[in-house]
């Protein structure tokens, strides 16, 4: 394969990873509005929530198996417009029992869209020898940010959330399917079947990675759904500007795994989590603490700086583990993160809705000195 398709197909593939979950970015931006609308409480709220990983933990297995069956650019076919149109749901909800169906039906069709990334992805790496998973992941922080911005000036606007989530799915359906359609049609050699079966055991090493990443995607996913309920209920809150939150937030993220190879090469993946991780436990401080509408930016984007490169880190250290199941283990250890990043918003509601948001959000820092602990079991590689 030519150096100029190569260049094509990782543009494509970054193209994709950015535009794909621009409408969730704007649905997260808008959250506080629809708990507004409902008349929802804190803990009513927490259980809506719990659609998403409700539809999408378990789809996940069936996902890839789809997918190892039918390739990555047929799947996108069927998955983003499924996804685009489920993505309009939670905005249709007149009860939280429609929203929490409303977020299932999302988190099903979120499934194929992210395994079919990540496949994706891992599949040019191999293709072209090549290292793209941080920037990927770059981009796609990029998206969340991006559509939390086009969710805050549409809020400006006074565009429903309905008509924004619309609009926002309308617009992106056909960029996808066009993106999709130039994806190479074959990114790696077809594989031979396996000559006999190999049963597979999970490394000793795994279990601690996941427990590093758990602690940090925790609070990654939590700061994405309630940042723009602690905004409002802030005493400078209440404006159209509460979703800045999420922006602030998600651009630290992108800008933290767009440097993160860079310092992962001068520091090493130890001393780099340890850094970020205490930049993330600072932020969930100051958030806790906050007096001022900077303040509380300053730690969305701490947070978002010290949770970045968790993931990343975590992909590297698990596919070091062994040259054998490679992909399996890393499918457990993505698992493990996916879990900790959609539990995390449910778990504040329920806590925020006994005490408080801000005695909410603190319960986060035991499991991000859980994984500073931890990050002594990544490799060096």
């Amino acid at each position: 394969m030519s150096t100029l398709s190569a260049k094509s197909a990782v543009v494509f593939c970054m193209a994709l990873f950015m535009v794909q979950p621009i409408q969730f970015g704007v649905w997260l931006s808008r959250i506080a509005e629809v708990q507004t609308e409902l008349g929802l409480s804190k803990s009513a709220l927490a259980f809506a929530l719990l659609g998403m990983p409700v539809g999408l933990l378990p789809m996940l297995y069936f996902a890839g198996a789809i997918i190892d069956r039918i390739g990555v650019r047929l799947a996108f076919f069927g998955a983003f417009p499924i996804m685009l149109m489920t993505g309009v749901f939670p905005a249709l909800a007149s009860s939280v029992s429609d929203l929490f169906v409303g977020l299932i039906l999302l988190g099903m069709s979120f499934a194929f869209a992210e395994v079919g990334l990540n496949v994706m992805a891992a599949q040019l790496e191999k293709s072209y020898q090549i290292s793209i998973m941080n920037r990927a992941h770059g981009f796609w922080s990029l998206g969340i940010m991006f559509g939390s911005l086009g969710g805050v000036k549409m809020a400006t606007l006074n565009i429903s959330v309905l008509h924004a989530l619309a609009i926002t799915g309308v617009t992106l359906f056909p960029i996808l399917l066009i993106i999709s359609w130039y994806l190479p049609k074959q990114m790696i050699p077809k594989q031979t079947p396996a000559k006999k079966y190999e049963p597979w055991r999970m490394p000793i090493g795994l279990f601690p990675i996941i427990v590093f990443v758990f602690g940090a995607t925790l609070a990654e996913g939590a700061m994405h759904d309630w940042a723009t309920v602690y905004m409002r209920e802030a005493p400078w809150g209440g404006s159209y500007y509460d979703g800045l939150a999420v922006s602030v937030y998600a651009g630290m993220i992108t800008f933290g795994r767009f440097v993160g190879d860079t310092l992962n090469l001068r520091l090493g993946p130890v001393a780099l989590a340890r850094i970020c991780i205490s930049f993330a436990i600072l932020g969930v401080l100051s958030l806790v603490l906050s007096g001022s509408i900077w303040m509380s930016l300053i730690g969305f984007g701490l947070v978002g700086l010290g949770v970045s490169v968790v993931f990343p880190l975590g992909v590297s250290a698990t596919a070091h583990l062994s040259e054998r199941h490679q992909a399996r283990n890393v499918s457990v250890m993505t698992f493990g993160a996916l879990t900790g990043f959609l539990i995390g918003p449910p778990l504040i509601g329920l806590i925020a809705e006994l005490m408080s948001l801000r005695i909410g959000i603190s319960i986060l820092i035991p499991g991000l000195i859980i994984s500073l602990f931890m990050s002594k079991r990544l490799l060096r590689w």
